[in-house]
């Protein structure tokens, strides 16, 4: 094994050494989700990039409880990202393949990895609100616009929903537009996550 790795180019020992680091994280990561200890293991998920960054830094902002949000930079995606390019960079190198085409190939495989992951964890934070969340209980209950809704788009509005004060993403039923603090009446369900509403 010592005569293997000293037989390596630095290059080579830098692609393995990434992957076997990152694919221990990945295990560990993998474990502490299996046992429970997922969220508080994956703290970069909570500093990812997504859309809601650009907007004000608010604690507790009803964002966090509503939609699922694209997260291209998370622990997750990272580790990914690691894995797969240290792994497909040693390879491609073993294989022949100038060191160019080596780091090429391992960044193309590691960014692939990372979209994937990152696209993975959007979908089950969509299939998680979907399933947790009951929109027909609140049709007919009054709530109050809490972010304005756009002509022709979607807001949010503070309603009741399944016994609970919710957040939840809210289109005009003419598509006015309706301004903070106007009440509402819920009228139908759009989609899994939208409702459609009126001013009263």
């Amino acid at each position: 094994m010592q005569a293997w790795w000293t037989e390596l180019a630095p290059l080579n020992q830098a692609f393995y050494g990434c992957a076997v680091f990152f694919t221990l994280l990945f295990l560990w990561q993998f474990i502490t989700t299996l046992i429970g200890l997922g969220d508080s293991a994956d703290v970069m998920d909570h500093d990812g990039f997504n859309a809601n960054d650009a907007g004000p830094d608010v604690d507790n902002s009803p964002y966090d409880h509503g939609t699922a949000t694209f997260q291209l930079l998370s622990l997750r995606s990272v580790i990914a990202f690691g894995m797969l390019f240290g792994w497909a960079g040693a390879l491609y190198l073993d294989s022949g393949h100038s060191t160019e085409d080596s780091v090429l190939r391992g960044l193309v495989w590691g960014g692939a990895g990372m979209v994937l992951v990152a696209y993975f964890f959007y979908k089950v934070q969509q299939l998680s609100e979907s399933h947790n969340r009951n929109l027909s209980s609140c049709i007919g209950n009054e709530g109050e616009v809490y972010i304005d809704i756009p002509e022709n788009g979607a807001g949010q509005i503070r309603v009741m929903e399944s016994g609970a004060v919710n957040y939840i993403s809210a289109r005009s039923r003419d598509g006015q537009p309706i301004q903070n603090k106007t009440p509402v009446r819920v009228l139908r369900t759009l989609d899994v996550t939208t409702v459609e509403v009126e001013p009263i």
